[in-house]
């Protein structure tokens, strides 16, 4: 890595799996991660597994299945776009992964609003924060290591006042210097991004358990792309129905499944409520679910106005509509 501070508050041990919520706590502040065991009950997980396997037959089925991890995609075109053709099977892809999975049965639903996700989550993003993406990976034989990442990669570094900076619009997933070998004199970015990994098969080094790093996020560091040989790789092996929790600056990514079987895991990611959701959730839900949904989850999904942000006309309404009042264009009525 060739910066000895950098890997001086890198750690190269992982948290032992607790049912303490104050320990689990600790483990985040420190490590960046923490795992409790059995959050699903045999029910629940059961459910969650039957429901998972179904959804992704059936878009398998219909086509509309999304497959990423193969060791010979051709993702991105030339000028760095992406190439939407080549997440299927036949371009290459391996794991299958499904997306808004708040429209794909009531089990997913209820992780968004579960009592360990206030409690941890709230722990790192505070009482308020919003779903960004709910969805699940599949990862099969064969799939390839991920690479490691934060999720908070567009976030702005500090700055001196008067130094030059990376437009905010135009950071970029590939670090450049100031991203990898930060000056932290000014301290580093809060945490805004925090993610739930429900793990509904055991998670082992064979099947690629999630790679992490710990003590990462607080590094102010991303990870470099192109030589990661040298950090200290943790994997999150841990028994199904098993709760990992983890904020958005830690460097993290999917390992590779080298073993016979399928791993299963739905990934939660919530965001701070003044930040863009990676999905649009109040688009994208299903309306035939709005009655159904609990006034919490519909705060979840990010339809309750956060100091005035989200709203669409009124900035006094606590929330908004599926399909709101919209006010147009007006003429005044003559005398």
């Amino acid at each position: 890595m060739g910066n000895s501070s950098l890997e001086s508050r890198l750690i190269n041990s992982s948290p032992e799996a607790t049912k303490d919520l104050n320990q689990a706590k600790r483990d985040l502040d420190k490590f960046g991660f923490c795992l409790i065991p059995d959050v699903l009950t045999d029910s629940d997980l059961q459910e969650a597994k039957q429901r998972l396997t179904n959804q992704a037959e059936a878009e398998e089925e219909q086509g509309l299945s999304f497959r990423d991890g193969g060791h010979n995609q051709n993702v991105y075109l030339s000028g760095n776009k992406v190439n939407k053709d080549a997440f299927t099977v036949e371009n290459g892809g391996i794991n299958q992964r499904l997306w808004m999975l708040a429209n794909k049965g009531q089990c997913f639903r209820d992780m968004v609003v579960h009592p360990y996700v206030d409690e941890l989550v709230g722990h790192i993003l505070g009482k308020d924060f919003i779903l960004s993406t709910h969805s699940a990976n599949i990862a099969k034989p064969g799939g390839i290591r991920m690479g490691l990442h934060t999720d908070q990669w567009w976030m702005p570094q500090p700055i001196k006042p008067g130094e030059d900076f990376i437009r905010a619009s135009e950071i970029s997933r590939k670090a450049s210097t100031s991203f990898l070998e930060p000056s932290t004199e000014l301290g580093i970015s809060p945490p805004v991004v925090a993610n739930c990994m429900w793990m509904l098969s055991d998670f082992t080094e064979k099947n690629g358990a999630t790679e992490v790093v710990p003590g990462s996020h607080l590094t102010g560091a991303h990870p470099n792309q192109e030589d990661q040989s040298s950090y200290p790789i943790r994997q999150a092996v841990a028994k199904e129905g098993t709760l990992m929790v983890f904020e958005g600056r830690l460097w993290h990514g999917t390992g590779a499944n080298t073993g016979n079987s399928d791993r299963l895991g739905v990934l939660t990611t919530f965001c701070a409520p003044q930040f863009r959701q990676q999905e649009n959730q109040t688009i994208g839900l299903d309306r035939d679910l709005w009655d159904s949904c609990s006034e919490k989850l519909k705060a979840r999904l990010g339809f309750k106005v956060w100091n005035a942000y989200g709203r669409i006309e009124s900035s006094v309404e606590d929330m908004i509509e599926p399909e709101p009042v919209r006010i147009g264009e007006l003429t005044p009525k003559k005398d």
